[in-house]
């Protein structure tokens, strides 16, 4: 059997599809829980909460561009460990948070005193930037958990911080805490992590110990990372600090609602099977062959099933704000619907930014994000003028399709892929569905929200569902066998 880099290439796969499997699984189940936690929240809390949180999340991400390097990313790539290698990497990462904290908790009056319509933002961005420092000392745990593809310790310690966020977080909401109650979701989920990674079997036995040979590789491989992550950054949060800045803290709150709900397709499948995926390509990374096939196995999967969510979400968008969020956050459902096309893209945008990363080439996103960036800056600003939050909904979902196309054609150096085998029939089952579903509805004249969102949801998914066991059944059964066998595996001791 071949290896790569002294690792069983066959006992990579079948830890990552073994970790995709508890990661999907707890995803699931934080996702049912935020869900409930979101709807919770929303129904007792006003769009200006929500507002002034993002603002303050906004304000707080920025400080910390000053040290944006992607050590995590650096350490996941590195393929030999030692203690000197994983003690660097946490003092680094708690040296800069402490550096993040202080210049945020300075900054804070100032932001306070030139938003005056956002009350509090000072006061949150001062405790938001104190679990900044926390979240940094964590992180040199979890990086080495997910490296050593060790993903069910993870997943238990995300369910119980969602459920912790939903123990604190909504008595603090009924009690009339307002933003806090926000605050307070933050915090207790951070507190989890702590107690989860350092109280009970620590991975790593902390030591202070510094390799300025280290340091100097970690700057050196992050250095790119430097530049790719603040470009992300401004393509991430520009829109929310114009909205915020000119559209005032109502509209920030409905817009960062909308881009919430409209991220949960992705969030269920792409995000936990792209966190598994990242240090299996980085394992692979010398084997073009089987580089490809776990590239176009990991976005096959998340588009066909990012298309369903999506697309059903879309058909569906009234409807659910009207029954879950109440009717005050209706002035976000088309907004929604526009964010729901930017969402339905995104994971292949993801997925190809992790794994340029992880052959050693983050160089590469620098370029595509500066070109995103161009675009996306002036976009917002002159469409946010004319249609409000929708004009910035519009201008995330172009400034998406221009990085797609770009990354696309950079990722063929390292992977061989298909874009129709890929998205061909997915595309072609989501017209149908979202077609069929329409027609259903308006010659039966169905009515009333909830038996309208039923029938929509069903009739899109029974079609789609049929579009993809007609043409892609044998492709779809081999994928079951695939992931069957190689779960059998696990428990085998590897083939030497």
């Amino acid at each position: 059997m071949s290896e790569t880099n002294g690792l069983d290439v066959q006992d990579i796969a079948s830890k990552a599809v073994y970790g995709s499997a508890f990661n999907i699984g707890s995803t699931a189940i934080t996702l049912v829980l935020g869900f409930v936690r979101s709807v919770l929240l929303a129904r007792l809390l006003v769009p200006e909460d929500f507002g002034v949180m993002a603002l303050a999340i906004f304000f707080l991400r920025l400080v910390g561009r000053v040290h944006a390097f992607d050590f995590d990313a650096a350490f996941t790539h590195r393929h030999i460990d030692c203690d000197e290698v994983v003690s660097t990497h946490f003092v680094l990462r708690l040296v800069m948070g402490v550096v993040l904290a202080s210049i945020a908790v300075i900054a804070a009056p100032f932001l306070q005193r030139a938003y005056p319509g956002h009350p509090r933002l000072g006061q949150v961005l001062t405790v938001l930037a104190v679990l900044e420092v926390i979240k940094w000392v964590n992180s040199t745990p979890q990086v080495l958990l997910s490296k050593e593809l060790r993903f069910k310790r993870l997943a238990l310690l995300d369910v119980s911080g969602s459920t912790m966020a939903l123990v604190v977080a909504v008595p603090m909401a009924l009690s009339g805490a307002g933003v806090w109650s926000l605050v307070g979701e933050q915090a207790s989920g951070v507190l989890v992590r702590v107690i989860g990674l350092w109280g009970f079997r620590r991975p790593w036995n902390v030591s202070l110990r510094v390799d300025w040979g280290l340091v100097k590789w970690y700057f050196s491989f992050g250095i790119a990372g430097f530049l790719s992550s603040n470009l992300n950054f401004l393509l991430d949060r520009f829109d929310d600090f114009w909205t915020g800045t000119a559209l005032g803290s109502t509209a920030l709150g409905l817009y960062s609602k909308a881009y919430e709900f409209a991220h949960y397709p992705r969030r269920v499948v792409a995000d936990p099977v792209a966190a598994v995926f990242f240090p299996a390509f980085a394992g692979l990374q010398h084997d073009r062959e089987r580089l490809s096939k776990a590239y176009f196995r990991v976005c096959s999967l998340v588009i066909r099933a990012g298309f369903l969510f999506a697309g059903v979400l879309v058909l569906v968008a009234p409807e659910f704000i009207h029954l879950f969020l109440g009717d005050k956050w209706l002035p976000m459902a088309f907004t929604f619907q526009l964010m729901l096309i930017y969402t339905l893209f995104d994971p292949l945008l993801v997925i190809s930014s992790r794994l340029t990363t992880a052959v050693g080439e983050p160089k590469a996103l620098t370029k595509v994000k500066f070109t995103q960036l161009l675009f996306f800056v002036p976009a917002v600003i002159a469409l946010a003028r004319f249609f409000g939050i929708n004009g910035v909904a519009v201008s995330a979902d172009l400034m998406l399709a221009l990085g797609i196309v770009i990354i696309l054609a950079r990722v063929r150096r390292y992977v061989d892929f298909s874009l129709w085998r890929m998205m061909g029939y997915p595309a072609l089952g989501l017209a149908l569905a979202l077609s069929a579903a329409l027609l259903v509805q308006a010659q039966l004249h169905i009515s009333g929200a909830v038996s309208s969102l039923l029938s929509k949801a069903i009739v899109a998914t029974v079609v789609y569902g049929a579009v993809l066991l007609t043409f892609e059944w044998e492709q779809l059964l081999s994928a079951v066998q695939l992931v069957s066998s190689l779960l059998m595996r696990r428990g085998q001791p590897s083939p030497s």
